[in-house]
């Protein structure tokens, strides 16, 4: 229990760090996270996936920029999940993803991310 927390608290640590690159939405009805489903946004002017590092570096199919998909993936425990540029493997961000809540992350032009 005191290992997940604290997992939790990291990757909220590490996604806060992120500044704009992300925006996580777990509040509102209209964006609120389904248990066991993983929603990523391609808000930027780039397609992106993620990658559950502790499944081995499982990954979501592209999500094309303007779009979203959302994906059944479960869980039961605060897990990392790393995003990136689809064309060009380019590291945006991490974030903790717990399949007993779920999660809607939306990536964002920055200006600080450059390609």
């Amino acid at each position: 229990m005191k290992s997940s927390f604290r997992s939790v608290v990291r990757g909220v640590a590490i996604s806060s760090a992120l500044g704009a690159a992300l925006v996580l939405g777990q509040a509102g009805i209209a964006h609120a996270a389904t248990p066991e489903v993983f929603k990523l946004c391609s808000g930027g002017n780039f397609d992106s996936f993620a990658t559950f590092t502790e499944r081995g570096g499982f990954s979501t199919f592209v999500v094309r920029r303007g779009t979203c998909q959302s994906f059944k993936y479960g869980g039961t425990h605060a897990e990392r999940v790393d995003l990136k540029v689809a064309n060009t493997g380019k590291y945006i961000g991490s974030l903790a993803y717990d399949g007993r809540v779920g999660a809607n992350v939306r990536t964002v032009n920055d200006p600080s991310f450059t390609f």
